[in-house]
């Protein structure tokens, strides 16, 4: 059940309009949870497998000409778990190195891959996976999102975004001028959402909370772990990151963005996304949220 939910400041800085609680904010990477849950509901219903090939599918789906050979055999466990052997490929997400999602991933694919070098987080991965997606099912990846995922779940209103385009329930993040990230970013990191809606999302993976279940118990278990090993799950898994003390979620970062998403062993899910510079870290708001936890419920 709902506890709590508040917004404070403004949409757009300067205008004195208040920010609604329903009013949606770029997610940044959170956006990589959505990807995930997309792409194993796949996995789930046979489009998709974890552990066979699917390089081969994105090259010819983008119309490339396949250089290194490690990029045939990519698999969708190794992009969901970003051991797939990208680059970080900052400047090309960030720099104007690419136009559009596609665009990067043709970069990607074109460039030599790791293949076996463990974990590395790259943005690189999730753009590749949501071409995969659109490979895979024929549809654009927001449409796949919407099926699998979205309308399930009774959620609408999240949505896709440029760099500077502003909805009426939206909240400007401020970008500087001359950049495109939110175009080149794609399923890694373009999702604009409430708090609650990324709640809604996380609850839908969590064997502990009632409702509707996006993956079977077998899947849902799978998300915590990069690969199944005994003893509990740590580090990134399946489109979640594992943070001490057995909590699980995601953090997003981008220019004037912060968003957490936290599932806490004491049964409490919660949000936060931010549009400014403060906090430096994304991580800081667990610390953030703790400090209101302990004021809000304080113990005897």
């Amino acid at each position: 059940r709902l506890v709590h939910e508040a917004a404070y400041g403004q949409r757009v800085p300067g205008t004195g309009e208040p920010v609604d609680a329903r009013d949606r904010f770029r997610i940044a990477s959170i956006s990589k949870t959505i990807t995930a849950v997309t792409a194993l509901r796949l996995v789930e219903n046979g489009t998709l497998t974890l552990d066979d090939p699917v390089g081969s599918t994105v090259v010819e789906h983008l119309g490339m000409t396949q250089s290194d050979p490690d990029v045939a055999s990519i698999t969708v466990r190794e992009l969901l778990s970003h051991t797939a052997g990208f680059p970080q490929h900052e400047g090309t997400f960030f720099s104007r190195g690419a136009t559009s999602g596609p665009d990067a991933a043709r970069l990607g694919l074109s460039r030599s891959v790791a293949s076996g070098s463990g974990f590395r987080y790259s943005n690189m991965s999730y753009c590749v996976l949501g071409v995969l997606i659109e490979a895979a099912t024929g549809m654009t990846y927001e449409r796949v999102v919407d099926e699998q995922l979205l309308r399930p779940l009774g959620l609408s209103g999240l949505r896709f975004t440029s760099t500077y385009e502003l909805g009426p329930d939206e909240v400007s993040h401020a970008p500087t001028p001359n950049r495109n990230f939110m175009e080149t970013l794609g399923a890694a990191g373009s999702w604009n959402a409430t708090p609650s809606d990324v709640v809604a999302i996380i609850n839908s993976i969590d064997p502990d909370t009632p409702g509707w279940k996006a993956l079977s118990p077998e899947l849902t278990e799978l998300v915590r772990y990069r690969v199944p090993t005994p003893g509990p799950p740590g580090g990134y898994g399946l489109g979640i990151i594992n943070y001490d003390g057995d909590a699980w979620g995601h953090t997003g970062t981008l220019q004037n963005t912060h968003a957490m998403v936290l599932v806490q062993p004491d049964g409490i899910t919660w949000a936060i996304t931010v549009a400014g510079d403060y906090p430096s870290s994304s991580g800081q708001l667990r610390s953030i949220m703790r400090s209101a936890l302990a004021a809000g419920f304080p113990t005897s």
